[in-house]
């Protein structure tokens, strides 16, 4: 029987987003010189983002791209020419395009201090081990706002790249790290199991399938997760080459039923105390709206939180003659340890640092959403003070809706109203469970405000 190949061009789902560039693997391209190829294939990306209005991915695995074309790309997106696109780009795969150390370099450079880009994949990629370029990767995701990175089927790392990789790691707002199939060993348990019991893991999701921890090593970090980490609800360790000397076939299944249902309990209990965590920063947060918001409190944006100087400034915060913004209550002539007592009550499950940054973060009336909705005519603002009407407002005109956006969309929570120059100090993104605190207590305020 003879089967006839379909002449129709196999479809992504990705091919009717606008909003996305996606790489084609020319065949012609393996027949030429790999610098020359590389050179070829950032060019045709570069050209493919030029005529794009707005581009939130990059697709562009398998593309032949090499250091030099990554060094190339990257160039590009930081001139004025490729600006537009940096500043609207949340997604970038990079899967299998021979990226060693100097592409690595380039990337680095490209996602230090970067406030949009979401995803990363550097998946089927050499990378490098050499220690300086790696603590250069580090200290560029450091200063980032990535969410998800991706190193899988990266052979060559094995454990001297998790070595100088994990102890430097401080990502605040990573939240999913890929390390399967990297062919790390035993001997880097210690380091997986010192990053995810330190207060620099803030990580819900690590995959480290298909390698060669043994099984021992894996019951080392299932028992440490149970222990000492109480953010992380799904981790992958299945798929481990187990060594001989792990016992018979008998033992080691049993042994590893034992250690996936550990596993599964202290993942179902970080994924319930998150849960509560987020819906009690939720409530606290309406309540401190309604005892804590007042025009002055500005400069809790920049330091840290303090609840004796929010206290303070609502002890004295002159009247405010108005039907909605009343006088300071009379809860603030309580002592400062009574007040945090009765806060404390309100969510007792978060700790007392999450309640100050709810606090904080409550106090300030620039972060409130904004007045976007239909039924909220800009007469309702009228009883508002000058500075409140022109924090409130944000440009709204300047924020037109793109019709088609890539299909990972941060939640309201990521976005950031300040200035450019002051974004890396806003407290917009709150950790834990008041990160999500912004819309649900902010949308019955809007709504009074409208009525």
């Amino acid at each position: 029987m003879h089967f006839r190949p379909s002449s129709q061009k196999i479809r992504h789902h990705y091919d009717d987003d606008p909003a996305t560039v996606r790489s084609v693997n020319h065949q012609r391209l393996k027949s030429v010189s790999a610098r020359l190829a590389s050179t070829i294939a950032a060019r045709n990306i570069i050209n493919a983002i030029q005529r794009r209005e707005i581009v939130h991915r990059l697709d562009i695995g398998n593309s032949s791209m090499g250091d030099e074309g990554c060094v190339q790309l990257f160039n590009f997106l930081d001139s004025p020419a490729g600006r537009r696109c940096k500043n609207s780009l949340t997604e970038l795969y990079l899967t299998r395009n021979g990226i060693g150390a100097k592409g690595l370099l380039a990337v680095s450079k490209f996602l230090k201090d970067n406030d949009v880009l979401r995803e990363l994949c550097l998946s089927g990629n050499p990378l490098s081990t050499n220690a300086d370029v790696i603590a250069q990767f580090t200290t560029a995701l450091n200063n980032s706002r990535l969410c998800t990175l991706q190193l899988i089927h990266n052979g060559s790392l094995s454990d001297t790249f998790i070595r100088a990789f994990l102890p430097s790691l401080n990502a605040r707002y990573l939240r999913q790290l890929g390390l399967s199939a990297i062919n790390i060993t035993r001997v880097v348990v210690p380091t997986i199991i010192e990053y995810v019991t330190s207060s620099r893991c803030r990580l819900d999701r690590l995959q480290c399938n298909a390698n060669s921890l043994t099984l021992p090593g894996a019951r080392e970090i299932i028992s440490a997760i149970e222990r000492e980490n109480y953010s992380l609800f799904r981790v992958n360790l299945d798929d481990l080459h187990i060594d001989e000397h792990d016992g018979d076939g008998e033992e080691r299944t049993l042994a590893w039923q034992e250690g996936w249902r550990i596993l599964n309990d202290a993942a179902q209990r970080n994924l319930t105390k998150k849960i509560l965590v987020k819906k009690q920063a939720v409530a606290l947060l309406l309540y401190s709206r309604a005892l804590f918001l007042r025009l002055g409190m500005r400069d809790l944006h920049g330091g840290a939180p303090d609840f004796a100087s929010v206290s303070a400034f609502n002890r004295l915060s002159a009247s405010v003659k108005s039907d909605i913004i009343s006088a300071p209550s009379m809860f603030f002539q309580l002592p400062k340890e009574i007040q945090q007592e009765i806060i404390a009550l309100l969510a007792p499950d978060l700790s007392h640092r999450q309640r100050i940054r709810v606090v904080a973060f409550a106090a300030d009336f620039r972060t409130l959403p904004q007045l976007d909705e239909p039924h909220l005519e800009p007469a309702n603002m009228a009883q508002l003070p000058a500075s409140m009407r022109a924090g409130l407002s944000r440009q709204a005109d300047t924020t037109a809706k793109v019709p088609h956006e890539s299909s990972w969309r941060p939640p309201v929570w990521w976005e950031c109203a300040c200035p450019e120059e002051k974004r890396r100090n806003c407290r917009t993104l709150l950790p834990l469970g008041e990160r999500e605190a912004r819309c649900m207590a902010d949308a019955c305020w809007m709504r009074r405000l409208g009525t």
